[in-house]
């Protein structure tokens, strides 16, 4: 009997260490938003539709860095787990981060590029930092819609581009030669090579037109971020840190 119940407990032990040596598949775990307790976070609207900022309340106004604006992508919110933990670490950074939240279609044709001036008019004002310190971007379709505000005037589709900013932050929102050639401003661009839900179906050619791009830094400054195989916002869980890593170069 005595036997018996050693032997019971041996094997107790023994599939408790097993459970404590599995882990769950972690290809592309959920975010996880670091913990800082020096990061504030404060609501914002624009024409009714929330925003969130994030920001280190004891940083001065000559020691804020800068201004990130991060859309999210559909179906989204202010609370964006992927984005609320970029928000975070650019907070850590010195940086004030910002989150936004998805708007139809037909809601970011019409507002889009508005939704943007007026953030960057509230907030500018509200921490003290100068427009030409502001970087705009944007996940899957917030980043999509992005384009039209980054890349040279289109008089016949009415879209002209938002003036003025340091950079620009791409993420699994698609490019193309054309795109890269022609954006104005550097950029952090994170995309699977093929991704047809944001119809590229090379995203190197984006990185081939950022090379013959002439806009002044945006050759020197952009870094690339090329996710091997098809698929959307695949591994999404290494932006940030890529972000994090590269965003200082496009303000020196």
């Amino acid at each position: 009997m005595k036997k018996s119940r050693i032997y019971s407990l041996l094997l107790l032990m023994s599939f408790l260490m097993l459970l404590s040596n599995c882990s769950s598949d972690d290809n592309n775990p959920e975010p996880e938003i670091p913990a800082n307790n020096d990061v504030k976070t404060k609501a914002g609207s624009t024409n009714g539709a929330p925003y969130k900022v994030f920001y280190q309340e004891a940083n001065q106004t000559n020691t804020r860095k800068g201004i990130i604006i991060l859309a999210v992508g559909d179906g989204g919110n202010e609370n964006d787990a992927t984005l609320n933990a970029q928000c975070t670490a650019l907070a850590d950074k010195g940086y004030v981060a910002i989150t936004t939240t998805y708007r139809t279609n037909s809601e970011y044709y019409a507002g889009f590029k508005e939704d943007m001036e007026q953030i960057i008019t509230k907030e500018t004002a509200a921490f003290g930092i100068a427009r030409n310190k502001v970087v705009l971007g944007g996940l899957s379709r917030g980043g999509n819609r992005l384009h039209g505000a980054v890349l040279p005037a289109n008089p016949q589709n009415n879209s002209y581009p938002i003036e003025g900013i340091k950079g620009v932050i791409l993420e699994c929102a698609g490019g193309d030669y054309w795109k890269g050639r022609g954006i104005l401003y550097p950029v952090l661009f994170m995309n699977n090579k093929v991704d047809n839900a944001v119809q590229t179906t090379d995203a190197e050619t984006f990185v081939n037109g950022l090379q013959q791009n002439v806009n002044p830094g945006v050759k020197d400054k952009s870094k690339t971020l090329i996710v091997p195989g098809s698929g959307h916002c695949t591994n999404a869980n290494q932006y940030k840190d890529f972000i994090v890593n590269n965003i200082d170069n496009l303000f020196n």
